[in-house]
């Protein structure tokens, strides 16, 4: 991988979008979402022929899960929709297009990490226009397709930002109440840092078209990656397993959607590994 190539990634200010900006060398253009809409064809087109990129990042996406139960059409328009647009506008040049995948194409249902050669079956709308957003990426000669889990970091919206905000707000309350966690849905937590270095030495070990996994290693429910996150911040409150039917979320979840790799790629460190980094980058801003 030269450092001279020229790379255009879509879901400037995002998290995993932020981890990569700031490890590549060479041309960079950044697509923000208020900047350069995906669903918008000629805008797309004229934005990629302009910059010439040798390799795109496909970053961005609607990723509300429970959003996307109720609005499907607004959430294929930019996963699929807009993968169909950046790779229309490639034709006639071999750019490598990277677009971002999901845990969410399986139903949960083998009990096992899945592989890349397990059949996806989503159960809600985010994940069949993920499903969709793949082989609209595949579709292109040099589509590669990189499924991760769980994305986490220092910025942005996730969940082991969310855990630590309402468990400092507990905390400073007395009582401190609980905090009530699915138990009940395991998967596996992915630090972008961590995802976006592995990304990259992939590529630079010459990563080539088709679907890979990369995720956190390990696997873990929310609750309990909930109760890393308190014992790290070292704050009193506990942690209270409830089943997702408690939890009463329009989408349906898969109850076990870890991931693992049946190729000889880079992958991230353990799960474990990627709280620890991101929590000491959110304890020194408190």
């Amino acid at each position: 991988m030269s450092p001279q190539k020229r790379w255009f990634l879509t879901g400037g200010g995002g998290q995993l979008a932020g981890a990569l900006e700031g490890l590549l060398e060479g041309e960079v253009f950044v697509a923000r979402e208020d900047e350069l809409d995906l669903r918008d064809a000629p805008a797309v087109a004229a934005a990629v022929r302009a910059f010439g990129p040798d390799v795109v990042l496909h970053t961005a996406a609607y990723t509300d899960v429970d959003g996307a139960e109720r609005d499907e059409a607004t959430a294929r328009a930019v996963n699929v929709l807009g993968t169909r647009h950046l790779v229309a506008a490639l034709r006639g040049t071999h750019a490598q297009v990277v677009s971002f995948s999901t845990d969410y194409v399986f139903d949960g249902r083998k009990g096992a990490p899945y592989v890349e050669h397990d059949e996806p079956h989503p159960l809600n709308a985010y994940g069949r226009t993920k499903l969709a957003q793949e082989r609209e990426t595949l579709a292109w000669p040099h589509g590669t397709v990189i499924r991760t889990a769980w994305l986490f970091s220092a910025t942005g919206r996730n969940f082991v930002k969310t855990i630590l905000a309402a468990a400092r707000e507990r905390a400073a309350a007395r009582p401190a109440e609980p905090l009530r966690v699915v138990d009940d849905q395991v998967g596996s937590p992915t630090y972008a840092g961590h995802l976006a270095v592995a990304v990259l030495a992939a590529l630079r070990g010459g990563l080539g078209p088709g679907l890979y996994h990369m995720a956190g290693g390990g696997a873990c429910s929310w609750c309990e990656l909930a109760r890393e996150v308190v014992a790290l911040a070292d704050l009193p409150v506990e942690v209270a397993p409830i089943t997702t039917a408690q939890a009463g979320r329009p989408a349906p979840r898969p109850a076990f959607s870890a991931l693992a790799s049946e190729r000889p790629i880079p992958q991230p460190p353990c799960w474990q590994d990627g709280v620890a980094a991101v929590m000491d980058e959110l304890l020194d801003t408190r």
